[in-house]
Parts: C-alpha cells; structure tokens; sequence
C-alpha cells in the first residue's frame, strides 16, 4: 500500500510538471524571460512542502478532499495567459497525460502475462495511479468545460475602527464583524456575483500583511453570509501562523462584484493586485533623520467603473495597451483580463516614495522614455514586440547611484518640505546627474532630459506616497471611478476616490471608526441615530479623493487641484442624528433564503402605507406633488393665455399643443417602463399636455451631441425615476439636468425613489433660489425602501402605485387650482369620474391585494381563494418547467436501480425482463419454448427502448399523475406574455432575473 501511495504522488508531481510545459508551449508567443520562467516551474513542487513531502516513502496519498490537505495547500500552477482557448488546452494536457500512461501500462502488461510478478505489479500500480489522479482533476475539468482558470454597474464598502480593549486579540472583532454585516446586505442590492475582502495586519516580523479571500457565490447563496464564513477561515488560519491584528487599528476592505463585462471567476474578482507582495529597502523620515527599512510592500485596489484610458506621452493609451506597458514596465506579468487589475498596476508604478528603485523605474518611464512604443522596440503595443524597455538590472545600477549620492546628503536633508532644503536638493540633483551620465545609455540622451529624468526621480522618492500616486493616476486617467486604494506603507489611512461613481463617507466620532461605501444607504444603515455621526458624499461630478483615517479626512478636488478647506465642506456634512429626512428612511427586513415570498407578504402593508402618505397633506409626497401642481397650473395658466391667441389669430391647429416639452420623464429599465406608462396616462388625462419619456443612456447621448432633439425649454419640468438612488445612467443625467436647472435652462428637477438615503445633502434636492419656502420639496418615495434587484417585486409594485397616486392627486388638485378657466390641458376628467377613479384605486388596496397576496396590511394571513388559484397555477406552470429535470431524474434513478443490482448480485433487473421473469415464476411455462424465446427477444427490445426514450416515458408518466396534456410538447419552451408593452416589459423582465436564481434548470425565455 505505501508503494501505491508513492506512486500517485510521484504522478501528481509529473502530471503538474506536464501542465508547466503546456503552459510554457501554449504561451510561448510572450517574452523569453516569461517563457523561462514558465519552463521553470517544473520546480514549483520545491515551493509547496506537501508535494515534495508526499514523494518520501510511506508519505500519505493525495487525494482531493479526503487527505486531509486544505484547498490552498493542494498542489497547483499558475495558469499563465488567461484566454479561454488557451486555458483549456492547458487544462487538457495534466488529463490526456494521465490517461495516456495508464493505458500503455495497461497494455504492456495484459499482452505479455509472462513478465515477471513484480514487473506486473508495478505496471497495475502505475495504472491505477493514473487513472486516480486522472478523475481527480476536478479542478481541470471545470477549466476544461469553462475556460476559466485561476491557478493552473459592483460595490466597494469598508471601514478603519481604532481598536478597544474588549475587542480581543483577532483581525476582525464582533463589532467590526457586526458593521460589515450591516454594509454588506446594504451593497447586495445590485446582485451578490462575487465578493471579496482583506484587513491589513501584521507578522511576526512587525511587517505589514494582507490576509484577504476571494469567492465566486453559488447559485442562490447569499453572498455577505458565504464570504465572511470563508474569510473567518483564512483569518483563523493567519493567526495559527502568527499573524496578528494592529495595535491601535483594524482597517477592512470589501468589494462585491456584479455581472458587467465578464463571466464570474476569482481571478476577476476584486480586491486587485498587480505585483504581489515583496520585501524592499524604504527609506522614512522619523524622528529628525533618515532611516532604512525592510518593508513589505503590497498595493491592492477596489474600484467601480470602467478604466477605459490613461493619459501617457501626451496621449490616450488604452488600457488594453497599457496592461501590455505595464508587464514590460513592472517585469511582472498579469493573468486578469479586466480594466480594474490595471489601476492596480498604475498604483504599483506610481507609489515611489522613499524607494530608490521604483523612483528610477517611474523616472524612466515619464521621464526617460520618448513615448510607450519604446518598451516595445518603436512598435505598437503587442505581445510578440521586442521588449526593450529598461531591465532590471538597469534601474537597479541607476537606483544605486542615486542611493548612494543619497547617503552623503541625507543628514542635511532633516526637513524635506524645508525651504532650506530646497538647496541640498540641487546639491543632490547635479551630484546624480554627473554620475549618471556615465550610463551608456543615459549619455546617449540630451542635457534636457537627464535633467528631467533625475528630477522626476528625485521628486517621486520625496512625494509619491499613496495619497499622491492616486491624485496622479486619476487626473490622467480616463473613465469613471469608486477606487479605493490601501497599502501596507499605510497602516491607519486609506485613499478613496470618486468620478462618476457614488462613494460615500461616514465617522462615529463617539467610537472612533470611519466607514465607506459606494451606496450611501451602507454607511447610513450603520450609523443611523447614532450621535456624534456624520455622512459625507465626494462630489462624483467634479471628481474628489480623500485621505482617510479612523477620525479624520482630506479631500483633494480634481477640477480645482486644491485640498478642500472645513468651510467648503461644512455643508455637505450630514447628521446622522438630527436629519430632517431620517424618518422616512426605511431598511426593509427582508428574508434572504426567500426574497421574492418576503417582498410579496410586504406588499399590502407598503400598499397600505402608500395610500395613508397621500392622504396626509403634510407628507413629504403630498408637499412635493403640490409644488408639482403649482408648476403645472402655472404652466397650464400660461398655455391657455397663448392658445386663446393662436385662436384670435386663426391658427387654432397649431393650438393644442406648444412645442417645447412641458414634462420629461427618465429612467432606465423597470423605472423607464413605469415613466412610459405614467406618461401615456397623463396623455389620456391631459392631451394638450406635451409629456415625453426617455431612456437615461438616451438623455446623456442627447445632452452631448444634439440637445436641441430633445425640445427643453426654460419651463419644462423633469421627473427622474431611479428605485435606488444609484442607477449610474439616471443618476448621471440627473447631475447633467440639474446644471441646466441652475443655469436656469430648464424650470425644475424632480426625482422619485424607494429610499431617500441615497439623496440625503445632494445638491439636487435643493431649491435653486432663497424666494422658494423650505416646505417646497422636489423628490417622491415609494415607501419600498431598499430593495434587491434580482427580481424587482415590491419596488415596481410600489412605483406603480405610487405614480397612480400622483396622477390622481394632479388631476384632482390642479382641476380645483384653476376652477374657472377651460379645462387645464385639455383636461378629460371630471370631478365625478376623478372621486370614482379614486374609489376604485382605494377598493383596489384593501380589498384586491388583500386578496391577492392572502395577507392584510398587518402581515395577517387570510383565508384567500384567490391566492390559493394563483398559487395552484403557479405551481401547474411550475411543473410545465421542470418535467424535463424530473424525467431526468428518474430515469438516472431508474438506471441506477436496474443497472446497479448486479454489483451485490450479478445480473441486472431491467422492467420488461424482470415483470417477464415474475410471471414465468407463477406459470409453469417451459424454457426453452419457441414461443417464450421469441417474446424473450420482444422483451429485451423493450427494456433498449426504455433505456433510450426512458425520460420521455417519464414525462408521460408525470402528466398522467398530474392530470395534465399528455401529447403537449416536449424539450425547450417559450414564454409567451400577451400583454400591453409596459406590463410585457416589466415581466419579462421579472422572470428573466427570477431564472437566474435557479439552479441552472430553465429553458428559452422569449
């Protein structure tokens, strides 16, 4: 037995090493340096003790899940170039050799019995060897099937505590456990795809560290409850190995990532990091002098958005091209494929404060190089250019003479932000600058740029600290931005920036912790009535970056170029305590092993609550829809003052309708659906009201390259719809439509939302002139609070309601406004006919949704027929969906059955046959009769038949029980919904995100 254990060891180790040559082969289109260092690989077993270990005699076997060996630990390889082809091929190459050299065995030893018995135990043993690692490799099959392989519109949030005395002696306390709870169900709003989180801590060494895990969330899992189980795992694990928290600080960062422009995968997941970490010399300045230190140094991001660009040589380099630089640039290459790694990346290049090294690589690259064709011999970017960027060995000679000339100045330099340094410093400059220029390739350039390539270096190792290399990748940088930026040269502060992406900052002053987080209702669902507690939002518009720590904040604006002083953001701070609007922020309890039943059981109590709102005239709706009202009237005064001209002036068609938009609906998806919907019955209400709706992504496009299609004018009104306050489209043209409404080129801006913690202290929300009394509010809730979006229930139910009741509150209000003149608008309503729409709609929340859903507005169950038909339905239409499973299953089961009863005892029990062999046990029938054999023959053709259309059989078998179209089709179906767009929409929709809850068993949806 041990000699077999050595022998699946042995080929586990050369089954790796083949994927290391596979590797090296498939991807041999890199630089040779990579190629070598793929090849050397082949070594990599010396890196994990388990696997070399394993090859000692008598050492334990290794078997996926049963040797007692922890999934980080097993055996693996990086997978190197990370396209989908090339991985598979890579994936493909461990198996096929594994199975190659267990049939050659084979057959060696079953066509010559004459070898001798130890021989032939040796060839049985390698066989089987092989064929166990072979079904082993689950992790190369699930490559194999998906392309994806890691070794072989997201959400950032977090926080920095000062630590207390009962918080014990682990990385994450229960109260700071207790806080990523809270933000993290918050951020699950958009999706639970993936997720990650790490906390800084520290070795044995007092060397910072990143303990941190990464998932992809399983099918219908919840991904703040699955992601803290496995990082509690690896946190414990860090600590058995000596690591431990800070003494004075925990700083935790997460980043959930939600479907936007790739397959989930871990490599893909946030946190980002583009070199790992490693030991270097850092130079600080402490106590009056300069010290040298090994640091661990490690750079890690989380960002929202999409990087499409950075400005570099005085042009836009793409960032497909600039991941090509940066592999050239930081001699390390990168395996993710998405935008953010290479923010990371840029990170890397450009924090350089007190490293000589990475001054000199920085100073070369902007100072030194003439454009980024240069890293790859004067060719665009691409794999296969020569590389010729500086080596290692390069910037290594030129960081030691800047290090050395270094050491002869730094105790004149004991105040590095001094005037009086200022002259030791071109003292330094001009010392480097003669040595240097005995540098081959340096002595090659002009005066001009030696200057510049020793002052940018000198200036990186004085100033790049984190906090700068982020300002400066942002201002270059192209696209939108949540970043968050942490490092292990930081141990207390964080940097966190925004451009035109939401990210919030919140303080408890009282316990001294700050929390972050790109939805606003995160930081509020922890700080709520807490006092002493604060909220601020960075400016996404203008772009803002803030140096954080557990009680203070610096903010750098990137349109000014200024640090932001107390009294320009004395406004903008929010009291988590004291906020006027805090009483209608709601958090929804919500079921999370079933969301959809816990919307549903909300709905007539939401409903319910709804309809009270409207009828309190002191509500923040009812005061919003009167300001709404006063506008229209206003409007509606104005337009008949100028029909009854038109009609003086006998053009009486061109007096129904004026040609500038008088309301514009926004929004995108469900809250674009309801706004068209809303917008057709405010046509029906009003025909000569001009009312429009348009897609968010439409208004942006409109606004930049033909505003005049979109026919606004200094009276036209705006309704934004966006349930969570953070829908980037909407909330983009928001911030453009509010320019037009300060600038006075559009009347005013209203909003409708589930929740009002996403617009607490927006500017949007705020009166454009004094005259306008404070009870003028511009915003409408829903009452659904937050809700997640996959699917959208109660949040499109409330909308709907809530857009009826406005319509309703418009037609009755603004018909008394103007009580004497022409019907406003056209106006088609009556008083009468208004009172019995309202009956209806009032009829319709206490009695039909009661029935409906089979609760009342307390949460009371009740005996409802109507919900036990539409249940009974539902679950009718259920089973039309999964026949196809269940016949599956049965007929698995079915063969498992039959098949499997000749594994205890030697024969199988197929139906026919053993239904046949049943009756010739009762009846005395001969055997070898002609007649028995030939329905012997009849019999086994039947049970082949079974075997073959056996879940066909089922399926008839299931309708038969069930009661339902033998005969209907049979496979794939399409959902038809025959209804009016709105609703067509709207449940499309719904069922499209209530499929991809289920377990991969669905079908064609159309």
């Amino acid at each position: 037995m041990k000699c077999q254990q050595n022998f699946v060891n042995t080929t586990l180790f050369f089954a790796d090493n083949i994927h290391a040559v596979a590797i090296s082969a498939i991807d041999r289109d890199r630089q040779s340096t990579l190629r070598f260092n793929n090849i050397s690989d082949l070594l990599k077993a010396g890196n994990n003790p388990n696997t070399l270990s394993s090859l000692i005699p008598g050492a334990p076997i290794f078997i996926p899940f049963l040797s007692g060996i922890k999934h980080e630990d097993y055996p693996s390889i990086p997978a190197g170039d990370a396209v989908p082809w090339r991985i598979r091929s890579k994936a493909i190459g461990g198996i096929s050799f594994n199975l190659l050299a267990a049939a050659t065995a084979f057959v060696i030893c079953s066509s010559n019995l004459s070898l001798p018995y130890f021989f032939r135990l040796f060839c049985q043993a390698f066989t089987v060897a092989n064929l166990l690692i072979a079904f082993c490799s689950w992790t190369d099959f699930y490559t194999l099937a998906t392309g994806i392989g890691e070794n072989f519109y997201c959400g950032n949030f977090g926080f920095i505590c000062q630590r207390r005395k009962d918080d014990e002696d682990l990385l994450l306390s229960e109260r700071m456990t207790n806080i990523y709870y809270q933000m993290g169900r918050e951020t699950e709003i958009r999706g639970e795809q993936a997720g990650g989180g790490l906390v800084i801590a520290q070795n044995q060494d007092k060397q910072l560290v990143f303990v941190g895990d990464k998932l992809v969330n399983r099918k219908r899992d919840n991904l703040t409850n699955s992601l803290e189980r496995a990082f509690a795992l690896v946190r414990q694990k860090s600590q058995n190995n000596g690591i431990a928290p800070l003494e004075m600080t925990t700083t935790g960062v997460w980043h959930y990532r939600f479907g936007t422009s790739g397959p989930p995968a871990i490599i893909e997941t946030h946190w980002h990091e583009w070199m790992s970490a490693r030991v270097e010399r850092v130079w600080e300045f402490t106590e009056g002098q300069w010290v040298c230190r090994d640091k661990n140094i490690n750079h890690r991001i989380t960002h929202n958005g999409d990087f499409d660009a950075w400005t570099l040589y005085n042009q836009e380099v793409s960032n497909e091209a600039l991941g090509l630089w940066l592999e050239r640039a930081l001699h390390t290459y990168n395996y993710a494929l998405g935008d953010s790694p290479k923010i990371a990346g840029m990170i890397d290049l450009l924090v350089t404060k007190g490293m000589w090294y990475a001054s000199a690589r920085l100073a070369y690259h902007l100072a030194g190089a003439d454009s980024i064709e240069s890293s790859f011999e004067g060719q665009t970017p691409h794999r296969d250019a020569p590389n010729t960027a500086a080596t290692i060995l390069k910037l290594s000679n030129w960081a030691k003479v800047f290090e050395n000339t270094f050491m002869l100045y730094r105790k004149l330099l004991s105040a590095p932000d001094s005037p009086a340094c200022n002259q030791y410093l071109y003292r330094l400059e001009q010392d480097v600058l003669q040595v240097i220029a005995k540098d081959d390739m340096i002595s090659q350039w002009s005066w001009q740029k030696r200057v510049n390539f020793v002052r940018t270096a000198i200036h990186a190792f004085f100033h790049n600290d984190l906090n700068l290399a982020t300002k400066t990748f942002m201002a270059g940088a192209i696209g939108t931005f949540g970043l968050v930026v942490v490092s292990t040269l930081e141990k207390e502060r964080l940097v966190i920036g925004a451009k035109g992406q939401p990210m919030s900052i919140g303080f408890n002053k009282q316990d001294n912790y700050m929390v972050y987080a790109s939805e606003p209702a995160a930081v509020d669902a922890v700080l709520l009535n807490l006092p002493q507690s604060l909220r601020l939002d960075l400016n996404q518009k203008e772009g803002e970056i803030a140096l954080v720590s557990a009680n203070e904040i610096s903010i750098y604006s990137l349109e000014k170029g200024e640090e932001l002083n107390y009294l320009q953001l004395e406004d903008r701070w929010i009291s988590m305590e004291n906020h006027p609007y805090l009483p209608h922020v709601k958090y929804p309890t919500c079921n999370t092993q079933d969301p959809i039943a816990s919307d549903n059981q909300e709905i007539p109590a939401i409903f319910e609550e709804i309809k009270l709102d409207w009828k309190n005239p002191d509500s923040l709706n009812c005061q919003s829809a009167d300001y709404l009202v006063q506008l229209l009237s206003e409007k509606a005064r104005n337009f008949d003052q100028q029909r009854q001209k038109m009609l003086r002036a006998g053009l009486s068609k061109l007096s129904r309708q004026l040609p500038t938009v008088d309301l514009l609906i926004i929004g995108i998806e469900n809250s674009l659906w309801l706004g068209e919907r809303f917008c057709q019955d405010l046509r029906i209400i009003f025909p000569w009201l001009n009312v429009r709706s348009v897609s968010s992504n439409q208004i942006l496009q409109q606004l930049k390259h033909n505003f005049g299609s979109l026919q606004l004018g200094k009276d036209s009104i705006i309704l934004a719809v966006t349930q969570s306050g953070q829908t980037f489209p909407t909330i983009q043209a928001i911030n453009a439509l509010d320019q037009l409404y300060r600038q006075g080129e559009i009347k005013e801006l209203f909003l409708l939302t589930g929740e009002l913690g996403s617009f607490l202290g927006s500017p949007v929300i705020k009166v454009k002139e004094a005259k306008l009394e404070e009870h003028y509010h511009k915003i409408f809730v829903n009452g659904s609070g937050r809700r997640t979006s996959e699917p959208a229930t109660v949040a499109v139910a409330a909308a709907q309601q809530t857009l009826t009741e406005l319509l309703l509150y418009l037609a009755k209000n603004i018909k008394q406004a103007l009580p004497n003149s022409t019907p406003p608008f056209g106006m088609t309503l009556t008083s009468q006919s208004i009172a019995v729409l309202e009956n209806m709609k009032d009829d319709f929340v206490e009695v039909s949704v009661v029935q409906i859903m089979g609760a009342t507005p307390t949460g009371k169950k009740i005996d409802s027929s109507i919900e036990k038909e539409l249940i009974k339905s539902g679950r009718k239409w259920a089973w039309h969906i999964i026949e196809t499973p269940t016949a599956w299953a049965i007929h698995a089961l079915y063969i498992l059955i039959t098949v499997g009863w000749a594994i205890p005892f030697g024969y199988t029990i197929p139906l026919a046959k053993t239904l046949l062999a049943s009756l010739l046990w009762l009846l005395p029938i001969p055997q070898d009769s002609f007649v028995l054999q030939l329905i012997n023959s009849v019999v086994t053709l039947i049970d082949i038949g079974i075997y073959i259309f056996g879940s066909w059989l089922w399926t008839l078998g299931i309708r038969y029980v069930q009661g339902r179209e033998l005969l209907a089709r049979i496979g794939k179906r399409s959902l038809v919904i025959g209804d009016v767009p709105w609703v067509n929409q709207l449940l499309k929709n719904y069922v499209s995100k209530l499929f991809s809850l289920s377990y991969g068993i669905r079908h064609r949806l159309s």
